[in-house]
């Protein structure tokens, strides 16, 4: 059975509203692992056997991934075929490949200012902008001038430089080393992506307020400038790694939606049809963060150990969870802000693609396209009118819930403009 609040039957109506209190608890006693409700009040799983399954359990099922990963299986036909030269991953193509079809292809960027800029504070972290220059990058452009590419969208980036900055220092003094790194590439015109330069940075050695000291590094591909252009790929690499792992799957997806979670089975009746549409995508998503805080983000855990924050890592994620803005997390929105698509009302899915070789967009879209058409479909056969999301208490409760309390450090400003704008497409 399916319904809104206000058309919950008679007799059902109490039974409704009182299983919603039980599951939101009263704030009270020492939580257990037995206990049926969802609070915000974390608790520590307690050690022993049940953990000790739990992490085998979760042990095997990264080996059992591994093995369809790498082994033979019925999908293995649509894998794109891998190139017999083992020596395929050190070339440029690659290295710029894998920022469109690699484990973290939602960061790259399109280039709209040169040098790039920095957006860190000046009068903390001093000049940060970019020192790659057009002696850099000029005489490789296929004879634009740098002013040229970036008017025919030609030129994009990977920056890593903001982000970690501000805990390089830190960082540093652990038994982890790396840079701050920008990598700047360019669209030849077959399609693909050639990397220009990368400008491998740290803090300066009289403090923060002096600004970075950089150093720019161009391709080669044989002697000693070659083994140097080779490891400066390497540190823009396990750069993108270790964003990825910390930041773009840890933070973005495991940790921001938990709230979402807890509201809806806090708010949201399992009578009620978004509570029906939302729970099998939260399928597992509280275990398996659970599990996380125990084994993968804990002090001393997996992400310490192998991603080079090191002991800062929940640190620098907390940092980077400011900037984080609900209304921007959509796919057509994320590549907007990125440079990487204009709106086209020609287009497949109203979006122009700056690059077409461009598989997490490509793919990305046909799927965002029939969610965003079975949801609109699904919502539109319960909701009328804008009157009955209005009049929905336990909808409403929901989105108060997250403003306020899931999501409360940014209820002073974000989520009032986030309301607003999803306030806007409703119209």
């Amino acid at each position: 059975m399916t319904c809104l609040p206000s058309e919950t039957p008679g007799p059902l109506r109490r039974y409704r509203e009182r299983e919603l209190v039980n599951l939101s608890g009263d704030g009270t006693g020492e939580l257990k692992e037995w206990h049926r409700f969802y609070d915000y009040e974390g608790f520590k799983v307690p050690d022993g056997p049940l953990l000790n399954k739990l992490r085998r359990t979760f042990l095997l099922r990264c080996s059992r991934n591994l093995f369809v990963l790498t082994g033979k299986d019925s999908s293995s036909s649509r894998r794109p075929k891998s190139s017999k030269d083992k020596s395929a991953w050190r070339t440029d193509k690659e290295f710029a490949r894998e920022m469109l079809a690699g484990l973290n292809p939602v960061l790259i960027r399109l280039l709209q200012e040169f040098p790039p800029e920095s957006k860190l504070d000046p009068e903390v972290y001093g000049n940060q902008n970019s020192s790659i220059t057009k002696e850099h990058i000029e005489n490789h452009l296929d004879g634009l001038t740098i002013n040229k590419a970036l008017e025919k969208k030609r030129l994009f980036i990977l920056d890593h430089h903001n982000t970690l900055m501000p805990n390089l220092r830190r960082i540093n003094t652990t038994s982890t080393k790396t840079y701050a790194s920008r990598t700047v590439l360019f669209l030849k015109d077959d399609g693909t992506l050639k990397p220009q330069a990368i400008e491998l940075s740290l803090p300066h050695p009289d403090g923060d307020k002096f600004g970075a000291v950089s150093k720019v590094y161009t391709p080669a591909e044989h002697g000693v400038e070659g083994s140097i252009w080779q490891l400066a790929k390497a540190y823009a690499a396990v750069n993108d790694s270790g964003h990825h792992q910390l930041l773009s799957h840890w933070l973005n997806t495991h940790a921001v939606i938990e709230p979402f979670v807890i509201a809806t089975n806090r708010q949201l009746s399992v009578l009620h049809p978004i509570n029906k549409l939302l729970d099998p995508h939260f399928r597992d998503t509280m275990n398996i963060n659970a599990l996380a805080r125990q084994i993968l983000i804990n002090a001393g855990g997996v992400v310490e150990s192998t991603v080079y924050p090191s002991k800062y890592s929940m640190e620098m994620s907390s940092v980077v969870y400011k900037n984080w803005v609900f209304t921007e997390q959509a796919l057509p929105a994320d590549l907007i802000n990125r440079g990487m698509a204009e709106k086209d009302s020609d287009a497949p899915h109203g979006l122009r693609l700056v690059l077409d070789d461009y598989p997490y967009a490509v793919d990305g879209l046909e799927i965002w396209s029939a969610i965003e058409t079975w949801v609109e479909d699904y919502c539109s056969f319960y909701y009328k009118t804008d009157e009955m999301v209005e009049k929905d208490s336990e909808l409403q409760s929901w989105w108060k819930e997250l403003r306020e309390e899931g999501h409360g450090d940014k209820k002073v400003l974000e989520f009032y403009v986030w309301t607003y704008k999803i306030n806007l497409t409703i119209l």
